[in-house]
């Protein structure tokens, strides 16, 4: 049984479908203000373009090459790696198409080596930053003043440092680390929702849905989506976890606990001493790319505007389509 288009039609489907994931979506989503409405959904779709444009364009490159083998992604890949076993592959395949195998052959090394490379390092980094925070850092039990402050800070490590800071370390061991000057900023009910929204990256893995797009970065940085790309998914996941956060506290509190440390880091930069950069659920970054994502992220703490249920729906089925459907065309195969 063939497929329902010609081979050169769906290479030329699947080549520009590729590339306008990686550029011109990329770049329109990233750009979109609704996608902070449904975050959840937003960084679903995200990672269906990501793995969408992965997809489309290793198999633009793949179907031309494998084509005269096979009348389907699987049959020719299949012949195809049984003549290259056996020698006589060359024997089959123009030149051209030799150099298409071995072109999408190197894409795929290539984004999945860079995938585990980012891995590995992220590991390994934070296997030297949990030493270093272990020697540095105390539990911040030692510093709470009352029973209830003792008991929301019950796995957390506090550093000596005046600079309002609030991080997750995630992984196997992971931690949960304030800064002496976020104990002091914050009331008790603050300071809970900003645990919570710390523990909310731990408890999803938020570093893991980043990662790829880590990875996408190093591969394809010049790509413009790209960069965009992750700059929008990380700042999709904080609002996510101040979602979750919100839903276990109250969302005006930890929206109080955000505008508390913005104001105090303007205040310490206007005095000449910027302390070090903050991370985490009180991220302002530097610029007015991180003072608008704070000022987006307050401001739908305290006046949210969810999608309506029915678009957060058709967000979900056209990530399930952006997936599905290169797929599909690959397994039905090409005539």
């Amino acid at each position: 049984m063939t497929g329902v288009l010609p081979a050169p039609v769906l290479t030329v489907g699947l080549a520009t479908a590729g590339v306008l994931l990686a550029g011109p979506l990329s770049v329109a989503l990233a750009g979109a203000r609704w996608t902070r409405r449904t975050p959840r959904a937003a960084l679903v779709l995200w990672q269906a373009m990501c793995l969408g444009a992965g997809l489309s364009v290793i198999g633009a490159v793949l179907v031309p090459a494998v084509s005269p083998l096979g009348d389907n992604i699987i049959t020719a890949s299949w012949t195809s790696w049984r003549q290259l076993l056996r020698g006589d592959l060359i024997q089959h395949l123009a030149v051209w198409q030799l150099c298409c195998l071995v072109v999408a052959a190197t894409i795929a090394a290539v984004l999945l080596g860079v995938l585990v490379h980012c891995l590995l390092l992220a590991v390994q980094r934070r296997r030297s930053h949990r030493s270093l925070l272990d020697l540095l850092s105390a539990s911040a039990t030692e510093r709470a003043t009352d029973a209830r402050r003792r008991v929301l800070l019950a796995d957390v490590r506090v550093l000596d440092h005046p600079s309002p800071v609030a991080y997750s370390l995630p992984g196997w061991h992971s931690r949960v680390v304030l800064s002496a000057g976020m104990l002091d900023l914050l009331e008790s009910d603050e300071l809970a929702a900003v645990l919570e929204h710390e523990r909310a990256h731990l408890r999803t893995r938020h570093d893991l849905m980043i990662l790829p797009f880590q990875a996408w970065v190093e591969a394809l940085g010049a790509v413009p989506g790209v960069r965009m790309a992750r700059q929008s998914v990380a700042e999709l996941a904080e609002m996510l976890a101040d979602d979750v956060a919100a839903r276990r506290t109250r969302g005006d509190v930890l929206a109080a606990a955000l505008a508390k440390v913005t104001l105090a880091c303007a205040e310490r930069r206007q005095t000449g001493d910027p302390g070090r950069p903050l991370t985490g659920a009180v991220s302002t970054g530097s610029g007015a790319v991180a003072t608008t994502t704070v000022t987006a992220r307050v401001t739908r703490l305290v006046r949210p505007a969810p999608l309506p249920a029915m678009v957060t729906v058709a967000v979900y089925l056209l990530s399930a389509l952006l997936l599905l459907v290169p797929t599909a065309l690959l397994l039905l195969g090409w005539r």
